[in-house]
């Protein structure tokens, strides 16, 4: 009984940081459309572990959300963001050669 609670809780827990959108993308399992919405809104690429948490399970997975991210990242800075996709301003800086995500590390290994 305690497993069911904690696990309806993490489920409830992960809904939470989401938004409506995201969720509908995790839920069809359109793992390449969730890396380019991460990418075009200029958020910082999700690592393996979480995109585990969020029911990616396969390293093809992975690398659909990955290959959408990257091309997100791309029309975020080279500068095609709409008003709409400029969340925040303290990401314009992440389009800099220094604050790159794409390295090894960035990406977890």
């Amino acid at each position: 009984m305690m497993k069911v609670i904690v696990a309806a809780g993490m489920i409830l827990w992960l809904a939470a940081c989401t938004s409506p959108y995201e969720s509908g993308l995790t839920e069809e399992k359109n793992w390449q459309a969730l890396g380019a919405y991460h990418g075009e809104q200029g958020y910082r690429e999700l690592n393996e572990k979480r995109l585990v948490d969020l029911g990616a399970l396969s390293e093809t997975e992975y690398e659909e959300y990955r290959a959408g991210y990257l091309k997100g990242r791309f029309d975020y800075c080279s500068g095609r963001q709409s008003v709409a996709t400029v969340v925040n301003a303290d990401y314009l800086n992440e389009c800099t050669s220094e604050s790159s995500s794409y390295g090894l590390t960035g990406r977890g290994y």
